[in-house]
């Protein structure tokens, strides 16, 4: 209860409101600050975080900005300051959580400074158009923010905003609390060493048998689903926090769809993250030889391919032998600069549940394709070992427990 809970409010419009959200959290027994994050406009009340003090933090003239009158223009200073002011009291030991309260441009500002704060940090948005279409995924990202829609229009304190407001105040404060209770363990800290691993469900027998056989080990393993959401996250965390001993990306699959403007794409930088911190990793190619494009974007070639409906909203088509050379180049190529120990396994039996040996699937001269090309392309260094056994076998789950042990201990 030392840590503050900060309210993100372009206090110009929303000031009132935040105020009230203030006195509820205050009530509850925990310290709230206002940030004024406004763009025109005079606050409508006090805030004990100034917008003049965040248009410095953005490195930018006050007078300067003053005399821009475009409101696209001053967002991005505003976000840039008040991203420079939470960091600087995070740092601190100063932060407990953060909310924000806003309609469409407040919530995207908003969750655009919580998410410069590590996992773990209690985030919550209070916003008038949560439910939009694509809004909410725009302004979640691949950030543990809880997004909460308000229904009524932020504008006044009547009767149901402060109902609203009152439910967010209980929230931001149960989720502070919960979150001291159970802290998320920084390397070194935890009793058990944290594995960070993909997941996908073609894939997701096998990723139990490896959690199982791990768990007996003492280790703890975090999964993320391999969507495009989940394993762009997982680099994020990987990348600003020290959490994980060790990586095992079973699914990587993000990389191809990425290159081929799928669904699943997973951003450019999309196994990078362990191999730039130096953080051993075990690599896979779970399901990596499927790709699921968007129907309406289906080309008249995709009819010749092999396709799986795997449910009422996903079906799978299988690369081609040249899609499959062009994903091996770029794996390779990305963990070639790898820092820490890296090993990646071939299940010769088939890459998923979806194409094991003895379906009419299992495509191996295809699968050999991508394998050829990622031993000529990665670093000699890099062992690239194959295992008879498919994918989903415990046979290939125990061979990836006994990989990870070796890059662990490298």
């Amino acid at each position: 209860m030392d840590k503050l809970i900060i309210i993100l409010v372009m206090a110009e419009e929303k000031w009132q409101e935040a105020d009230f959200l203030c006195q509820e959290i205050e009530s509850r027994g925990y310290k709230a600050v206002i940030l004024d994050m406004g763009l025109l406009g005079k606050p409508s009340g006090p805030c004990k975080i100034t917008r003049e003090e965040i248009i410095s933090l953005s490195g930018r003239d006050i007078k300067e900005v003053a005399l821009i009158t475009d409101r696209g223009k001053r967002m991005p200073v505003m976000v840039d300051g008040a991203i420079q002011k939470v960091k600087q009291l995070y740092s601190g030991g100063k932060i407990g959580g953060i909310i924000s309260v806003g309609g469409t441009t407040g919530t995207q500002m908003g969750t655009s400074i919580m998410k410069s704060l590590p996992f773990g940090v209690p985030k919550f948005a209070v916003s008038s158009t949560a439910s939009l279409p694509a809004f909410a995924a725009r302004y979640i990202g691949t950030a543990d923010i809880t997004l909460m829609h308000s229904v009524v229009e932020i504008a006044g304190l009547n009767s149901l905003m402060k109902n609203v407001l009152s439910r967010a105040a209980g929230a931001i404060c149960g989720m502070v609390e919960a979150s001291a209770k159970v802290p998320v363990p920084l390397l070194g800290e935890s009793k058990k060493l944290l594995i960070a691993m993909t997941h996908f469900g073609p894939c997701e027998e096998c990723a139990v048998n490896i959690r199982n056989l791990l768990e007996k080990e003492g280790y703890e393993v975090i999964g993320f689903s391999a969507a495009g959401i989940g394993d762009r996250a997982m680099d994020g965390i990987i990348e600003k926090q020290d959490i994980f001993k060790a990586v095992i990306d079973l699914c990587p699959g993000g990389i191809g769809e990425e290159l081929l403007g799928f669904t699943r794409a997973a951003g450019p930088t999309r196994l990078e993250a362990a191999g730039k911190k130096g953080i051993p990793q075990v690599i896979a190619p779970g399901a990596v030889n499927w790709g699921s494009p968007l129907k309406r974007d289906y080309k008249p070639e995709y009819s010749l391919r092999k396709r799986f409906d795997y449910d009422a909203l996903r079906s799978f088509l299988k690369l081609s032998k040249e899609e499959m050379i062009t994903v091996a180049d770029t794996m390779a190529a990305k963990l070639n600069k790898a820092k820490g120990p890296v090993k990646f396994l071939i299940p010769l039996g088939g890459w998923s549940s979806l194409d094991k040996r003895g379906t009419d699937y299992y495509e191996p001269e295809l699968d050999r394709a991508f394998v050829d090309e990622l031993k000529k392309k990665l670093r000699p260094d890099i062992e690239v070992k194959e295992v008879d056994a498919d994918l989903e076998t415990p046979e290939f789950a125990q061979a990836v427990v006994e990989a990870l042990r070796e890059v662990v201990t490298a």
